[in-house]
C-alpha cells in the first residue's frame, strides 16, 4: 500500500510539473506575440486638446461696454464625435448651434442658431433677438484664462462679449 500511495506521489508531481511548463511556455510565446506599438498624435487630435478649454460651461457676464444683461444666459461648449456644438439658455428660449472653430486662427464660424419657441415679454424677446445676432457675427474668440472666454463681435459695431465659467 505504501509503494502504491509513493507511486501516485511521483505521478502527481509529474503531472504538476508538465502544467507549470506548459503553462510557462503558453505564456512565453503569447507575451512574444505581442508588438511594441508606437502612435503618433497627429494635428487633429493636438487641436482638440487645446479646444479643450473652451468645453464646458458658461455664463454670460457682460458687453465690452460694461452693459450687463438684466437675464441669466447660460452657454455650454461641447465636443460631440469632434464636431462642437453650443447649447445654452438665453433670455427666453434654449438654443442650440453647430459652430466651425479654427483653432489656430481662434476663430468660430456660425451660420445658424436653433432653438425653441417660448413666448416671452418684448423686453426679453429683443435682448435674445440682439444676443442671437451676436452670436452670429463672431469674429473670434479669446481665452483671458481657464475661466473668462471673450467672444469678439465683427459686426453692427466692434463688440465683445465676456463669458464666466460656471
Amino acid at each position: 500500500m505504501m509503494v502504491l500511495a509513493k507511486l501516485i506521489n511521483e505521478l502527481n508531481s509529474v503531472i504538476n510539473m508538465r502544467f507549470l511548463v506548459n503553462t510557462l511556455l503558453i505564456c512565453t510565446i503569447l507575451l512574444g506575440a505581442c508588438s511594441k506599438e508606437i502612435v503618433e498624435a497627429d494635428a487633429m487630435n493636438l487641436s482638440a486638446i487645446s479646444k479643450s478649454d473652451l468645453l464646458g460651461q458658461w455664463k454670460f457676464k457682460s458687453y465690452a461696454d460694461g452693459k450687463t444683461p438684466a437675464y441669466d444666459i447660460t452657454l455650454e461648449i461641447k465636443d460631440e464625435d469632434g464636431k462642437y456644438t453650443f447649447n445654452g439658455r438665453s433670455s427666453v428660449n434654449f438654443y442650440f448651434i453647430s459652430p466651425e472653430i479654427n483653432e489656430n486662427k481662434k476663430t468660430i464660424l456660425v451660420e445658424g442658431i436653433g432653438s425653441t419657441k417660448i413666448a416671452g415679454t418684448l423686453e426679453a424677446n429683443q435682448f435674445e433677438m440682439a444676443y442671437y445676432e451676436n452670436l452670429r457675427n463672431i469674429e473670434r474668440y479669446e481665452l483671458q484664462d481657464r475661466n473668462s472666454l471673450i467672444f469678439h463681435i465683427s459686426k453692427p459695431t466692434k463688440e465683445a462679449m465676456y463669458f464666466e465659467r460656471k
